[in-house]
């Protein structure tokens, strides 16, 4: 018995008791049975199920490479006291911020555009093309101001360039680990699937 007919059999018992309440009838004969659909077992179409599900979670990591890139810039600034003479040349700090922010946002653009690209038309792969492309966009957006603002709020605890990307790739190193036992456990699970 598969985990599958169990729930049918749940569904069964409990349909039974609705209806035999209803009908306050205890004759109620109710039969429910599934017809498993035809699945292709190629192998193309086994890569393509582990490339969704391996991309779906490895996409937000390699998007998330930008983020020491992001402090670097500002705690290089900070720490050569570039941010300084900017400020002793009459920058004003609200016009810093908008630019770096900008900057930093627009390089997020570029990545993602080119993920989007060879998601969709390269590479064809589900996670890019059957989710709803409004929601896509919307989330990839999220990310990335997430990012950037992750990097400016950061930057306020570091005081030296080497030590911001040390300190990210290790942090990402760690996020990283989760998410390999993460995509391995349910490529594991797939497999049995199959």
């Amino acid at each position: 018995m598969h985990v599958f007919d169990g729930q049918l059999i749940l569904m069964d018992l409990v349909s039974k008791a609705y209806l035999s309440k209803v009908v306050e009838n205890d004759d109620v004969f109710l039969l429910s049975g599934s017809q498993p659909m035809p699945e292709s077992t190629t192998s193309q179409a086994i890569m393509a199920k582990i490339i969704s599900i391996a991309g779906g979670s490895l996409y937000p990591i390699a998007l998330s490479l930008l983020l020491p890139v992001f402090m670097h810039t500002i705690v290089l600034e900070k720490e050569e006291r570039l941010r300084e003479i900017m400020k002793m040349n009459g920058l004003k700090m609200k016009n810093y911020w908008i630019v770096n922010y900008l900057f930093s946002f627009g390089l997020y653009i570029t990545t993602t555009l080119i993920f989007l690209f060879f998601g969709m038309f390269v590479l064809v792969t589900d996670f890019f093309t059957e989710t709803n492309f409004f929601v896509l966009i919307i989330t990839l957006f999220g990310w990335g101001f997430s990012q950037v603002s992750l990097s400016f709020f950061f930057q306020n605890f570091i005081a030296k360039a080497k030590t911001a990307m040390s300190k990210n790739l290790l942090l990402f190193s760690f996020f990283k680990s989760i998410n390999e036992f993460l995509v391995l456990f349910s490529l594991v699970f797939i497999l049995k699937l199959l």
